[in-house]
């Protein structure tokens, strides 16, 4: 559940005419933890601005050329003044760090596998196979595994197959793209978006409709939002600090999650109702496609990036963003910044949320 110190407090800097080049972003934190970030909009003949390094409080101001202008195999100091996808400053050194499983070229030295075996073999960084130690990491649970392989009791095991019992103790016990189906007798690794109405699953994503009614543990449809007699939502859009305020008409929770612009007025978190619609073609061919080709603690992001998805993964994120019921958007003083290759805001008024959009 998100709560005011996980959402950023946003605003506007004042046009800055003290000092050239002008201040561009600033970043405060408060001794609870709350963020606060300042943006600004710079002026033509430094239009670059790079969100602030280092313990806040910090600032940045307007540049002529960004940061990030390094190519991989130039001296650096920090991460950010290296170019390209997955750019990272090793050894003072840019280079490309790789994760488990991405393409990789073993004859570049600039290709640097940082997990797993640490290796590059046949086009792929090599991760770890059955029986290999392995550790929970902040890039993912099973990061260290090769894919078909997960982190169980800090050993690399083999997931289990379609169909096979499994016991729901670690989400990537069953191969990608099943989930194990707690709500059966004798709980299987089932196919997401498989299951009919009325059948029994243990998580919306297991159902077609992907919602699973809350008392009976069935497949059901996404109930209509509750609305006033001004014909307004009860509960979609109004203000929240944990999820179970969103309650749906059938007893099931939406999300409370970080309005994209929030001033410090009222809560920082509003409530989404919102349920992605898992038929969309686009959706389809990104899940499919992506259970295929990507490792399971990829994100959406990467992934995207390894397998020429990155249309369409801004295609589904900029659908799911305009049904949002967030009450606020992101002002124009910050549309540039925040918005990302995956992710655009403010062209066609889509709103922003935290966190990742896609499955």
């Amino acid at each position: 559940d998100e709560s005011g110190e996980e959402c950023e407090r946003r605003s506007c800097l004042p046009i800055d005419v003290t000092q050239v080049p002008p201040l561009c972003y600033t970043e405060t934190v408060s001794l609870k933890g709350l963020v606060t970030q300042s943006f600004a909009v710079c002026p033509v003949q430094a239009p670059y601005c790079d969100f602030c390094r280092g313990t806040p409080p910090c600032e940045s101001h307007c540049q002529a050329a960004p940061m990030a202008l390094r190519k991989p195999g130039s001296a650096c100091i920090l991460d950010e003044q290296c170019h390209g996808q997955f750019s990272k400053c090793l050894q003072r050194v840019c280079r490309r760090a790789l994760r488990t499983f991405q393409l990789c070229n073993a004859d570049d030295p600039n290709d640097v596998c940082v997990l797993g075996r640490k290796a590059c073999f046949r086009g792929h960084c090599q991760g770890l196979s059955q029986g290999d130690a392995c550790s929970a990491r902040p890039e993912g649970r099973d990061i260290d595994c090769n894919p078909g392989w997960y982190c169980f009791l800090n050993l690399c095991s083999p997931q289990l197959p379609a169909g096979h019992t499994c016991a729901g103790q670690h989400p990537g016990e069953c191969v990608r793209g099943y989930r194990c189906n707690l709500a059966l007798a004798a709980p299987l690794c089932t196919r997401q978006f498989t299951l009919d109405l009325g059948q029994k699953s243990s998580e919306a994503t297991l159902c077609k409709i992907n919602h699973v009614h809350p008392v009976t543990r069935m497949c059901a449809p996404v109930p209509a939002l509750a609305i006033n007699q001004m014909k307004r939502p009860l509960v979609s859009g109004v203000d929240c600090t944990y999820d179970q305020q969103c309650p749906r008409a059938d007893g099931s929770s939406g999300k409370c999650r970080c309005k994209s612009w929030w001033t410090g007025e009222g809560t920082p978190g509003y409530c989404e109702l919102f349920v992605q619609d898992s038929s969309r073609p686009t959706y389809t061919r990104f899940w499919e496609k992506s259970n295929r080709l990507c490792h399971q603690d990829w994100s959406p992001e990467l992934c995207a990036a390894e397998t020429g998805l990155k249309d369409s993964l801004l295609n589904i994120n900029s659908e799911i963003m305009s049904k949002f019921a967030d009450p606020t958007s992101v002002e124009q003083c910050a549309v540039e910044m925040l918005s990302t290759e995956f992710a655009k805001f403010g062209a066609s008024g889509a709103k922003r949320c935290s966190g990742s959009l896609a499955p």
